[in-house]
C-alpha cells in the first residue's frame, strides 16, 4: 500500500481519501508528485497556500507519530 504521505517545515502531512482520483488531476499520487515538485524549486509560497488549501477543505491532514 502506497502512502501519501510528505515532510515540511517539520510537520509531516498525508493526502486523504477525499481525492476521487477521477482525472489525472485527482489523483493523489499526482498531487504528491507536484508537492515534492514545488519544494525542489524553492517555491515555498505556494507549498504554503496549497497545504494551507489543502488542510482546510479536507484534501490533507497534518499526522504525527508518537514514538
Amino acid at each position: 500500500m502506497e502512502q501519501f504521505i510528505f515532510k515540511f517545515r517539520g510537520k509531516t502531512y498525508q493526502l486523504t481519501d477525499k481525492w476521487e482520483e477521477t482525472c489525472i488531476n485527482d489523483s493523489k499520487t499526482f498531487q504528491l508528485q507536484q508537492f515534492k515538485y514545488i519544494e525542489s524549486i524553492g517555491d515555498f509560497v505556494t507549498m504554503e497556500n496549497r497545504i494551507i488549501n489543502q488542510l482546510k477543505f479536507g484534501y490533507l491532514e497534518e499526522i504525527s507519530y508518537i514514538k
